[in-house]
C-alpha cells in the first residue's frame, strides 16, 4: 500500500504576516491555519524565490548541517499592501505535527514527565547547539521557552532570533536553572550542580559541558537494556547489468546483539558512470571493517569519532592508491560512497560521504540525518542560495567528494552521533532508494508497523528493495536497517558527579579536570553523605593542600640555594618542541640549549599545542603561523594569533621528491586571549573550531609553540570567542 504524502506545513516569519487572519488564503496558495502555521496546499509547485538572500536569512544556510534541529527556508512570499510590498519567509521542517498542524509541546510543559535520560539528552542536544548558533549571532534562540520544542527525543527550534548582545555560557546556564526543580530525581543534585558551575564561569566553554553530559549519559545509560538488530540486503535493479553497491553485514546476513564495534552497518555505493565502481566499494567495506576492530568498547566519543574518520581515511588510501598504481586518470578512477552506522552504550554514530543516506525514523517522524555531499548542499552551506532554488540548479547533484577520488589531506568525512533513549530505527541506503523522495512516502506505511511491532525487520529490508525497483528502477539498490531496541532496568539510582574542577584565575591556582572512577560508587549514592561538600571532606582536603603547599615551597627553595639539586631538577612539566621543556609563564634561558637534548615532541592526533609568542616573534609578524586548506594546493585559509590552543586533529605523510613529508591538521581548541595588534593585512585570524593543515617541520622548529599536558592549566583557562 502506497503512502500519501503528509501534509506540507510551514513556519511563516516577518511583517507581512500580521496582517493576516486564520482561514484567509495568501496568493492563492498558503492558507493560514494558526498564526504563523500555513499549509501549502500545492506542495508539488517551486515556491517563490528571492533575489537575493539577506543578512537576518544567512544563519539559516550557514546552519544547514543541523536541520534535524532548525528549520529551512524554503521560500519567500511578497505581499503588496497599500503601504507597500511586506515580505513573509517561509521555514520547512519545524517542529509542527503534519497531522494535526499544531506545535510540538514546549520544554518546560513536557521536562516534568520526561525520563532522566530524556532530560539529559534534551540538554545534550542544545550544549551542541550553543557554539554554532554563538558563531551565527543567534544562541538567543536557545535562551527563549516558546521557541524551544520537542518532538520526543529530539530538541527543534521554531525559528530562529538574532541576538541584541553578547552571550555566554553563564545565559544557558540561569535559564536552565528554572528546570532544576521538575527534573527527574535521578539527575536533580546532578543538574542543580552544573547549571551553578555554568552559572559561576567555572563551566565556560561547551566542549567541558558537553563532556559532562556525556559522562552522565553513559553513567545513566547503564540503567537501559539496549540491543541492536542489523538487517542489509543489495540488489542489481531491473535495469543495470552489474552491482556497484556493496554493504556489511554480507546481504542477508542478520546480527543481533548488545552495541559493540560488531554492530556496524555500512552501505557502499560504487560511483555511478565511472569504471569499477563495484570493486572500490567493495575494497571500502574490507578496510572500514578491519579498522572498526581496533574501536575499544571503553572508548570515549572523542577517541570513537577519531577511529570513525580514521577508518574513512584508510578506505579512501586503499582506493586512492590503487588507482594510482594502476595509473588510472579522470573518468577511469575508481570511487565510492559511504554511509555507516556504528552503535557504541547508549549512542548510535554515523560516519558519511558522498549522496548515500542515513534516516532516522521514530513515532512521529522520518528525520534525514545526513547531508548530501553535492554542489546544491555546498551552495546552501555557503549561504548562496535556497536549497529548493539550488538543486534545480546545473548539475546540482554533482558530487563534491566521494572516498577514492582525492588524498585523504582534502577529504572531510561527517561522523555525528546520537543518544538513543527509546526505540528507533535507522535506515541507510543508496539513491537507488532514497532518490524521488521514496523513504519519505513509504516509511509510515513500510518502516513504522516495526517500531509498533506489527512486522520483522526481513519483511521490512524485502519490501524497501521491492519499492525501489518498482518506484524508480534505474540504479543499484542498497539497505541496511539498524533497529536499536531500549529497555528501562526497574530501579534508577541518583545519578552524582563529582564537580568540575577548574583555575581560579584570581588566585593563580590551577587544578586538574575531575576524572572518572571505573567504580560506579563514585557516582551513585553508596559515598558519603552530601559527598564532596561536608565538613570533615573540606578539613582533609585543605590539610593535604597544605601540606602540598610546604612541599611545594621547600622544593622552589632547594632549587635556588642547592646548587646540585639545580643541576639535577628536571624541567617543568610543559613541552616546547623546539627546546628543552619550559614552563609557559617563565622567563626564557638566555642561551639556547642543545638540540640533541629535546625530549621526544608528542603531536600525536588529540594533542594539544599553545602559540605563545615571545618578544622576538612580536617583531616578526610579517611571519605568521598560518594554516592551509589541504597539503596539495596550499592556499592560506588563515593566520593562528597570539593565546591560541590547537588540537591536532589529523595527521598524514606525503612523499615529496624522493622525500617524506608530515603534515598536521590543527583546529582551533579555543582561544585564551582576545586577538589584538594585529596587522590590516593579517586580520582573518582563526577562530574556535576552525581547520587547517601545516607541516610538523614548521612546528617543530616554532619557537612560538607550546606543546600542552592533557591536563594543563592552560586548558582549564580556555576561553571561545
Amino acid at each position: 500500500m502506497q503512502n500519501t504524502m503528509p501534509k506540507h506545513y510551514l513556519w511563516a516569519i516577518g511583517e507581512g504576516i500580521k496582517t493576516y487572519r486564520p482561514g484567509e488564503m495568501i496568493v492563492d496558495r498558503y492558507q493560514v491555519e494558526d498564526d504563523q502555521i500555513l499549509l501549502d496546499t500545492q506542495p508539488e509547485e517551486m515556491p517563490q524565490m528571492p533575489k537575493e538572500i539577506p543578512g537576518e536569512i544567512e544563519p539559516y544556510l550557514r546552519l544547514f548541517p543541523y536541520r534535524l534541529h532548525i528549520p529551512q527556508v524554503f521560500g519567500i512570499l511578497s505581499v503588496t499592501e497599500k503601504k507597500g510590498t511586506r515580505e513573509i519567509w517561509l521555514l520547512e521542517g519545524g517542529p509542527i505535527d503534519a497531522n494535526s498542524g499544531s506545535i510540538m509541546p514546549d520544554i518546560p510543559t513536557a521536562w516534568k514527565d520526561a525520563t532522566p535520560m530524556r532530560q539529559l539528552n534534551w540538554l545534550w542536544q542544545m550544549a551542541q547547539l550553543w557554539q554554532p548558533l554563538n558563531v551565527q549571532k543567534v544562541a538567543s534562540s536557545l535562551l527563549n521557552s516558546e521557541n524551544l520544542r520537542v518532538e520526543g527525543q529530539l530538541v527543534r527550534l521554531l525559528e530562529l532570533q538574532a541576538d541584541r548582545k553578547s552571550l555566554t555560557l553563564q545565559h544557558l546556564g540561569r535559564f536552565w536553572q528554572k528546570w532544576a526543580r521538575n527534573a527527574h530525581p535521578a539527575v536533580e543534585k546532578f543538574l542543580k550542580q552544573l547549571f551553578h558551575q555554568m552559572i559561576a564561569g567555572e563551566i565556560h566553554n561547551t566542549d567541558r559541558l558537553i563532556g559532562q553530559l556525556d559522562r552522565a549519559l553513559e553513567i545513566l545509560g547503564r540503567s537501559q537494556i539496549r540491543k541492536i538488530h542489523i538487517a542489509t540486503a543489495t540488489d542489481t535493479g531491473p535495469n543495470r547489468s552489474n552491482n556497484e553497491d556493496a554493504c556489511y553485514p554480507p546481504s542477508k546476513t542478520p546480527i543481533s546483539c548488545p552495541p559493540s564495534n560488531k554492530t556496524v552497518a555500512i552501505v557502499c555505493d560504487g560511483i555511478g558512470g565511472q569504471e569499477r565502481g563495484e570493486e572500490a566499494s567493495e575494497l571500502a567495506i574490507k578496510v572500514l571493517y578491519q579498522n572498526l576492530q581496533n574501536i575499544s568498547e571503553e572508548g570515549d566519543p572523542l577517541s570513537i569519532t577519531t577511529k570513525l574518520e580514521e577508518s574513512a581515511y584508510a578506505a579512501n588510501d586503499a582506493i586512492y592508491e590503487r588507482n594510482d598504481n594502476e595509473q588510472r586518470q579522470g573518468r577511469q578512477r575508481m570511487g565510492t560512497t559511504l554511509v555507516m552506522a556504528l552503535a557504541h552504550l547508549h549512542e548510535l554514530y554515523i560516519t558519511h560521504i558522498g549522496d548515500s543516506r542515513a534516516y532516522w525514523i521514530t513515532p512521529t517522524r522520518c528525520y534525514q540525518v545526513t547531508l548530501d555531499d553535492d554542489v546544491a548542499t555546498r551552495q546552501v552551506r555557503l549561504g548562496y542560495s535556497l536549497y529548493h532554488d539550488a538543486v534545480n540548479q546545473v548539475a546540482s547533484g554533482a558530487l563534491v567528494q566521494a572516498l577514492g577520488v582525492t588524498a585523504s589531506t582534502s577529504l572531510h568525512p561527517t561522523v555525528q552521533r546520537f543518544p538513543i533513549d527509546e526505540d528507533s530505527i535507522f535506515l541507510i541506503c543508496s539513491d537507488g532508494l532514497s532518490d524521488r523522495n521514496r523513504v519519505e512516502e513509504y516509511w509510515q506505511t513500510e518502516i513504522l508497523p516495526l517500531l509498533q511491532g506489527k512486522t520483522n525487520l526481513a519483511t521490512v529490508r524485502d519490501r524497501l528493495i521491492e519499492i525501489a525497483n518498482v518506484t524508480n528502477g534505474h540504479d543499484n539498490v542498497t539497505v541496511a536497517l539498524v533497529y536499536y531496541q531500549v529497555t528501562d532496568k526497574d530501579q534508577i539510582t541518583e545519578l552524582s558527579l563529582p564537580p568540575v574542577k577548574v583555575q581560579h584565575l584570581k588566585l593563580q591556582k590551577s587544578r586538574k579536570n575531575s576524572e572518572f572512577n571505573s567504580s560506579d560508587s563514585q557516582f551513585f549514592d553508596n559515598k558519603p553523605k552530601n559527598f564532596p561538600y561536608d565538613s570533615e571532606y573540606k578539613s582533609g582536603w585543605f590539610y593535604l593542600l597544605g601540606i602540598l603547599i610546604l612541599l611545594v615551597l621547600g622544593g622552589i627553595l632547594a632549587y635556588f640555594l642547592s646548587p646540585l639539586a639545580k643541576e639535577l631538577t628536571p624541567p617543568w612539566p610543559v613541552k616546547s618542541p623546539n627546546s628543552s621543556t619550559v614552563a609557559a609563564n617563565t622567563e626564557k634561558p638566555s642561551q639556547q640549549p642543545n638540540p640533541t637534548s629535546s625530549p621526544s615532541l608528542s603531536l600525536d592526533i588529540g594533542s594539544f599545542i599553545l602559540i605563545n609568542h615571545s618578544d622576538r616573534s612580536q617583531e616578526k609578524l610579517h611571519e605568521p603561523i598560518e594554516l592551509l586548506d589541504n597539503t596539495t594546493n596550499k592556499k592560506v585559509i588563515g593566520i593562528v594569533s597570539n593565546g591560541s590552543i590547537l588540537q591536532v586533529t589529523r595527521k598524514v605523510t606525503r612523499k615529496s621528491n624522493q622525500s617524506e613529508e608530515t603534515w598536521l591538521e590543527l583546529q582551533v581548541f579555543c582561544l585564551t586571549e582576545t586577538p589584538s595588534n594585529i596587522e590590516p593585512e593579517l586580520s582573518n585570524v582563526l577562530q574556535p573550531k576552525e581547520k587547517g593543515w601545516i607541516e610538523q617541520a614548521k612546528i617543530e622548529s616554532n619557537l612560538d609553540v607550546i606543546i600542552l599536558e592533557r591536563n594543563s592549566e592552560k586548558l582549564d583557562g580556555c576561553v571561545e570567542d
